[in-house]
C-alpha cells in the first residue's frame, strides 16, 4: 500500500512505537488520527507533529481503547473529519500487571474490537474500500514469557486473531489485510525501571532486565518502525506475522505451506496453516 493520500487511526498514538508509526506515516503522505487515553501527552504529540506535517494532516481523539463506546465514536469522529479510513493500527497495550482483567482488555480485548471497527468501516462488502489492519503484537506472542504469563497469552492471542482474519477466505469478502507485528521488547515508555522501589519489585524488575538482555537489549523504536513500513508497503503479506529481534533484524515466523503469513493472492483456504 502506498500511503499517499491514506487515512490512519493509530491507537497508543501519543508516545512509544505509537508516535513512530505515526510519524513514519506522516512522512508518507497520510493523515492520521491519534487516540490515545493520554489526553495531555496526546495533545502535545498532535501540536508538534502537526507544525511539522501541517493541523489538516492530524487529528487527536482522547479514547479509552476498552471502552467500547469511546472506540466506535473515536472510528466514527475520523470518518467524519477525514471522509475515509485505509489503515488501523491497534497499538496500545500495556505490561503485566496485578490487574491481570485489565492487561487483557487493553492488550487482546481492545485489539479484537478495534480489528472488528477496522473491518466493519473498510470492508468491501459493507462498502468499503478495502485497507490494512496492522496489530502490534509481542515476541511474547510467539514464545513463553515466565515472569508475563497473561502478557503472553494477550500477545498469542493477537496473533492467533490476526493470522484468522488474514485468510483468504476473509480477504475475498473484505480486501482488507490482517497482518501482526512481533517485536522484541522496544525502548519506550512502557518498559520499567531497573531499581524499583520495593524487594517484591525488584524481584520482577530483575526478571523482566534478565529477559531483555537475553534478547539482545531492547530495539529501538526506530527500528520497529523499518519493519513496520515494510509490512504497510507489501501487498502480498496477509496473515502474516512479522519478527523483529536485535539478533536477526526483520524476518517472519514460518508456519506450514511455506510460511511467512499467507500472501492473498497466492494460496488457496485450505493452505496448510
Amino acid at each position: 500500500m502506498k500511503l499517499s493520500g491514506k487515512v490512519a487511526v493509530v491507537t497508543g498514538a501519543a508516545q512509544g512505537l505509537g508516535r513512530g508509526f505515526t510519524e513514519a506515516m506522516l512522512q508518507q503522505g497520510a493523515k492520521v488520527a491519534l487516540l490515545d487515553i493520554k489526553v495531555l501527552d496526546g495533545r502535545k504529540t498532535t501540536k508538534e507533529l502537526a507544525s511539522q506535517h501541517g493541523q489538516d494532516k492530524v487529528l487527536f481523539l482522547p479514547c479509552d481503547v476498552t471502552d467500547k463506546g469511546q472506540m466506535e465514536s473515536a472510528f466514527q469522529q475520523v470518518l467524519r473529519h477525514f471522509g475515509q479510513l485505509d489503515v488501523v493500527v491497534n497499538n496500545a497495550g500495556v505490561s503485566e500487571h496485578d490487574n491481570w482483567e485489565m492487561v487483557l482488555d487493553v492488550n487482546l480485548r481492545s485489539v479484537i474490537h478495534g480489528t472488528l471497527l477496522g473491518l466493519d468501516h473498510m470492508s468491501r462488502e459493507k462498502g468499503g474500500a478495502g485497507g490494512l489492519i496492522i496489530n502490534i503484537a509481542s515476541m511474547a506472542g510467539l514464545l513463553p514469557m515466565f515472569h508475563g504469563p497473561v502478557y503472553a497469552a494477550t500477545k498469542h492471542g493477537v496473533v492467533g486473531l490476526s493470522r484468522s482474519y488474514g485468510t483468504p477466505f476473509h480477504f475475498a469478502l473484505t480486501g482488507v489485510r490482517v497482518c501482526a507485528m512481533c517485536p522484541t521488547m522496544a525502548d519506550t515508555p512502557i518498559q520499567p525501571p531497573r531499581v524499583a522501589s520495593t524487594p517484591e519489585e525488584q524481584l520482577k524488575a530483575d526478571a523482566h532486565w534478565a529477559y531483555v538482555d537475553n534478547q539482545g537489549g531492547l530495539l529501538q523504536v526506530s527500528e520497529v518502525v523499518d519493519g513496520f513500513l515494510q509490512l504497510v508497503a507489501d501487498d502480498s503479506k496477509n496473515g502474516a506475522v512479522m519478527r523483529i529481534t536485535k539478533q536477526k533484524g526483520v524476518d517472519y515466523q514460518p508456519y506450514g505451506g511455506g510460511g511467512q503469513g499467507v500472501p492473498y493472492a497466492s494460496r488457496n483456504t485450505r493452505s496448510k496453516l
